[in-house]
């Protein structure tokens, strides 16, 4: 345990304000008392609901401590069959191309819920076994080593898979092991987890091969599958990376599908991270390439606007106008940051805003409209529009953001709105959460028909006010 760091780092997060000192402190304590297992691929949503802290809160305490330097995060891309977890070193930017998960033969592309971001403490505080291959044991580790942190296994068959493992070790780069494996009639595995590496080994009376001759390369194994006979079989592995590799033989289970028999706990996707503010704010150089872009099948997009900005500084003069403009701005971000969206960008006096979800953004835009109203004197009126459908997250003047026909048409529907409005569409009126967040902030709706310039015909649209 580095006590230095971990001091200097608690007292960075003690000094953003975000955290009260109890947080801080049950936190730190976490990380250096919990046990190894617990610090591999931590799950934020999970520590949130198990140290009472809100899910936003819990997400932001893991962002400032990862900039804090007291843990790491990794991308992931799951597996929707086995929920494989596919790690991707280069993060955002190795999202683009997907991943295979050779134990499903199945290509997993990046978007809204395949990705999920875990994270583990930092070997500067404290060093754990997933630090050191030396130290790992395939039967004691090969779930949290293959699989999302979030899948839960009945117990009994997460026992059975552990007693089922034959052989495990670990090679050195370019070292080979050469053995005997007593095999019965079925299938069998070889694994090697760092690399999402299988090989799937079928024992067949009618084979003839009495050997599994298996070479280890970045990401794959080679052969990726064959046929034995049963008996006495000679097993060669090599590992040809540049890098210690833990491996496992295991008898499968015939039949069993984890997607049957496993539940996945609720865990932060990549949709959810990248539109958190805190994640913009903290971590500018996780980019995603302009030219490939990652798709997301639902953003919600927010646009705000204030009315007659140009005529108010006219009306009331430059200074006290900028003031209210620039409250306005420090306003809606905290808005955004404590409804769990993000602020993508200021045009003039207005704001695009994402989220990962509907219902928060139309609590926030009610909040917004609410406080502008208690700043303004009269003076401000916010315009809000808002949409939700599939986007295009991409980099582009150095910060994140996004693309497509979801964008345009919550642009088109905030030039809707009047001064004190919402507009929305149908897919934020019907989606889910949404009328219950309508009902409490206690907003009146009328419905309306509306050309919007490059969507054919009119659309439905909902002017939201203040009861």
């Amino acid at each position: 345990m580095n006590g230095i760091h971990l001091q200097r780092a608690s007292e960075f997060l003690r000094g953003t304000l975000y955290f009260e000192p109890a947080v801080v402190d049950d936190f730190v304590h976490f990380l250096s008392s919990a046990p190894e297992e617990a610090l591999f691929r931590m799950n934020p949503i999970r520590y949130g609901r198990e140290h009472g802290l809100e899910e936003r809160v819990a997400i932001d305490l893991f962002l400032y401590a990862t900039h804090a330097g007291l843990i790491e995060f990794t991308w992931g891309i799951l597996c929707p069959y086995c929920r494989g977890f596919l790690t991707t070193p280069g993060a955002l930017r190795a999202l683009k191309g997907g991943r295979h998960c050779a134990l499903c033969d199945a290509d997993v592309q990046p978007d809204d819920d395949s990705v999920e971001v875990a994270f583990t403490v930092s070997p500067a505080v404290r060093t754990i076994r997933y630090h050191d291959p030396l130290r790992l044991e395939y039967p004691r580790d090969f779930k949290l080593l293959n699989f999302s942190p979030s899948l839960n296994l009945p117990k009994d068959i997460e026992a059975e898979l552990a007693r089922r493992v034959i052989h495990w070790g670990s090679l050195a780069a370019g070292e080979s092991i050469t053995t005997e494996l007593d095999l019965e009639p079925g299938l069998y595995r070889l694994a090697v987890p760092a690399e999402h590496a299988w090989l799937h080994v079928t024992v067949d009376p009618a084979a003839s091969l009495d050997r599994i001759d298996a070479d280890l390369g970045d990401g794959q194994l080679a052969p990726w599958k064959l046929s034995v006979r049963p008996g006495r079989v000679t097993f060669r592995l090599t590992n040809r990376t540049s890098r210690r590799a833990l491996y496992g033989v295991s008898r499968a289970i015939e039949g069993l599908r984890l997607r049957d028999v496993a539940t996945l706990a609720p865990y932060l996707s990549g949709k959810r991270l990248v539109t958190t503010q805190s994640f913009r704010e903290l971590f500018r150089s996780e980019s995603i390439p302009a030219d490939v872009g990652l798709a997301f099948k639902s953003l919600t997009v927010l646009f705000t606007d204030l009315k007659g900005s140009t005529a108010l500084y006219e009306r009331i003069g430059d200074l006290r106008a900028y003031a209210l403009v620039r409250q306005h701005f420090d306003l809606l971000r905290d808005i955004i940051r404590r409804t769990g969206g993000a602020m993508v960008k200021t045009i003039g006096d207005a704001i695009m805003a994402s989220y990962a979800e509907v219902a928060p953004a139309i609590a926030a835009a009610a909040e917004m409209n609410a406080a502008i109203a208690r700043i303004g004197e009269g003076e401000l009126q916010l315009k809000i529009g808002l949409h939700s459908g599939p986007a295009i997250a991409v980099e582009l003047n150095e910060q994140l953001d996004y693309f497509g026909q979801t964008v345009n048409v919550a642009a088109r529907v905030q030039s809707l709105a009047n001064g004190g409005e919402i507009v929305c569409t149908d897919a934020v009126w019907k989606a889910p959460g949404v009328q219950e967040r309508i009902g409490r902030a206690r907003l009146r709706n009328e419905v309306d028909r509306a050309l919007l310039k490059g969507v054919e015909g009119e659309v439905t649209v909902y002017r939201l006010r203040a009861a």
